[in-house]
């Protein structure tokens, strides 16, 4: 059920550890030579399982051979665990600590992106809409992460500039109301929402803005990624501000747009599915006997209901593939498949 592909592009996608430690051998007719041939394949464990593709990855050695190239400052420090010589042949069990921002970054072409992000997530729609507490709305920070979302592969983003002033005002506290999120849902068809909390911070000296980004499943409410950033400028004016705002953004876009790729690329997916009053009679309103049915079903794990809310039932469960992969097994297994998101599936 796995999809090689999506798993080793998942292994290119920017980590936001500074560095990973990584244990490798390496050999060489020097231990100068031994310890590079070490760090090189350290490099290439974190790369990943590189195969040939024709539409995805380049062939297997013409990338590493890139990455080798521009290895400069990938490695932060090393420690030779141990080594030996044996007929002239040193060989080398080193620790390296791999700088993973360093490595990923550029790996992967948009279009690469793109593929990940239509092939899991099912090409979603994402609102992005920055407020503060006065529910004022920040082009600038919106615009800041809807850039950085499609140059992930993000394509389908929403503009929420007429949304109403009584739900802006509802998302300035908080972007996880059920009922918040139904409404955006319904006139805006969106999967996701990036709800960013604005706060300026003026002294007579300085000017600081810190955002606070949320990335809400809108079907679900499950939290995919949360942070905050802080933009700082030492002048008390309009440009001073203006300054604040751009640094801040910036690292809100790249924590947020990393996230995004990061959760479109996971294998596991978190899936919710909704039985509907006629499924329940399909087979006898027992609930227990649809769980064991669905958890039965290749890459199917942990089941778990959820909520029941008029003849409604809501499971969550996680699943070794995607959701289109998902909704194949069930047609498979006698359920009929009614709607589907990235998330989401209804039966």
């Amino acid at each position: 059920m796995r999809k090689l592909i999506i798993t080793i592009l998942l292994a290119l996608i920017p980590s936001f550890a500074c560095a990973g430690e990584v244990i490798t051998v390496g050999q060489g007719s020097t231990l100068e030579a031994a310890i590079h041939s070490a760090m090189r394949a350290a490099i290439e464990q974190e790369v990943g399982a590189l195969v040939e593709s024709k539409t995805l990855v380049k062939d297997r050695q013409t990338i590493v051979d890139d990455i080798m190239i521009n290895s400069s400052g990938l490695i932060e420090g090393y420690e030779v665990l141990s080594q030996t010589q044996s007929n002239g042949i040193f060989e080398v069990k080193v620790r390296s600590n791999v700088n993973e921002d360093r490595l990923q970054t550029g790996l992967m072409t948009v279009l690469q992106k793109k593929t990940v992000v239509e092939t899991n997530m099912n090409d979603p729609r994402i609102a992005v809409i920055a407020l503060d507490d006065d529910g004022k709305e920040y082009a600038e920070v919106e615009n800041e992460i809807i850039s950085s979302l499609q140059g992930q592969g993000f394509s389908r983003l929403i503009d929420l500039q007429q949304l109403d002033s009584s739900l802006k005002m509802r998302l300035k506290n908080s972007g996880s109301d059920p009922d918040l999120r139904k409404s955006i849902e319904n006139q805006y068809h969106v999967d996701y929402l990036i709800n960013v909390q604005v706060k300026l911070l003026q002294t007579e000296n300085t000017s600081a803005v810190v955002l606070s980004p949320r990335m809400i499943s809108v079907n679900n409410g499950e939290i995919i990624y949360s942070g905050t950033f802080t933009g700082n400028s030492r002048m008390f004016s309009n440009s001073g501000l203006e300054g604040a705002i751009k640094s801040a953004s910036k690292q809100a876009a790249y924590g947020i747009s990393n996230a995004a790729l990061k959760h479109a690329a996971q294998v596991e997916q978190h899936i919710t599915i909704i039985v509907t009053e006629e499924t329940m009679r399909k087979f006898n309103n027992d609930l227990e006997s649809i769980s064991n049915q669905i958890k039965s079903l290749r890459g199917v794990r942990n089941v778990f209901k959820r909520s029941v809310l008029n003849g409604v039932t809501q499971l969550d469960l996680n699943f070794d593939g995607t959701a289109p992969e998902l909704v194949a097994e069930l047609n498979e297994n006698g359920f009929t498949v009614i709607e589907m998101a990235s998330e989401y599936i209804k039966i």
